[in-house]
């Protein structure tokens, strides 16, 4: 690649440090300059100034980024109510967008991104790095291998016991277990499935600890091909369920954790005759994310993250608060 896009990571001080992971991902990326760092916050700005030194620029507020016309891709860090106005705010400066999951807390929000990504001509796409888990790419390509026929009933589960904490422990920010977790979850359902979601049901509970936010979360997803997903998540539990069982007609697979040196199990028919069967975990590679980025940049290639795909999952997340609220099954409408 003979160009490179200069990226500014915005949030270099969030939470479990994921700016820092950020720029690290970017700086291995073929085709991509960490041109700079943003944060409003003093402390993690003298943070990124003495890992970089005079490497990168470092921007106290998302303006300035927004005003250098050197600046190609912006980074959304932020708390998850964020991610909206400053993509819609980027979008419309020019400057292409990739922000962290989850995309946005509603599907107004979404369709508001998208129409200002359409208007500008300019990339938006979001970090959905669990596309390309071990355990994730393991489960799918099982799937489309045929093996377990038909598949009518997916479990996903990942559950913890730890209370919530920062900004993701309060409800105005997006926190909570639907919106940290599901996104992923119901991101995931979307590709592996590969139909559209139509109803939702969801229990979504406060327990343990002395939080605004959800702590357990269990939501019946069910797809146009008939197909029903199964999420549970929260920070509750004293043992975590498998965190993959998928039910097909011919076959069923249970995955264990996330760890890929686990194999999955499958129980199917091999030319009449029931086998069980141990597969290799596939190998994950969250880095993907910021090759295809660059890659679509640089060389026009197709994004797989798009955000018209991503809308699919907001739109479960939302029908889950709309579900639990009232208790009963919702529908979801197309957009």
């Amino acid at each position: 690649m003979s160009s490179q896009i200069r990226c500014v990571v915005v949030g270099y001080g969030s939470a479990f440090q994921w700016g820092h992971r950020h720029t690290e991902w970017v700086e291995q990326t073929d085709g991509l300059l960490l041109y700079g760092i943003c944060d409003t916050d003093a402390d993690a700005r003298s943070r990124a100034q003495q890992n970089f030194g005079e490497r990168v620029k470092i921007f106290s507020e998302l303006d300035e980024v927004l005003n250098d016309d050197a600046v190609d891709l912006v980074i959304l860090v932020t708390p998850h109510d964020t991610h909206a106005p400053l993509a819609i705010k980027a979008l419309n400066a020019g400057k292409h967008v990739l922000t962290e999951k989850v995309m946005c807390v509603n599907t107004d929000e979404a369709d508001a991104m998208i129409q200002a990504a359409r208007k500008s001509g300019r990339m938006l796409s979001v970090f959905h790095n669990r596309r390309w888990d071990s355990d994730f790419l393991t489960v799918k390509k099982v799937v489309e291998s045929g093996m377990l026929g038909d598949i009518f009933l997916v479990e996903s589960a990942v559950s913890v016991r730890e209370k919530p904490s920062g900004w993701r422990a309060v409800k105005r920010h997006g926190g909570g277990q639907l919106y940290d977790w599901g996104a992923h979850l119901f991101d995931q359902a979307v590709q592996l499935i590969g139909t559209d979601p139509v109803t939702v049901f969801a229990d979504i509970q406060r327990r343990v600890w002395e939080v605004d936010v959800d702590t357990f979360a269990k939501v019946l997803v069910r797809f146009e091909n008939g197909c029903v997903f199964e999420a549970d998540f929260g920070t509750v539990q004293w043992i975590s369920k498998p965190r993959w069982g998928v039910f097909g007609e011919k076959g069923t697979l249970v995955k264990e954790g996330f760890d890929p040196d686990e194999k999955a199990r499958v129980r199917t028919s091999i030319n009449g005759v029931t086998a069980d069967l141990q597969i290799e975990s596939v190998p994950g590679d969250w880095s993907a994310v910021y090759r295809n980025v660059s890659e679509h940049l640089n060389e026009g290639a197709d994004l797989i993250v798009k955000p018209e795909n991503v809308r699919k999952s907001i739109a479960i997340i939302e029908a889950a608060f709309r579900s639990a609220e009232a208790g009963e099954s919702v529908s979801i409408e197309k957009s």
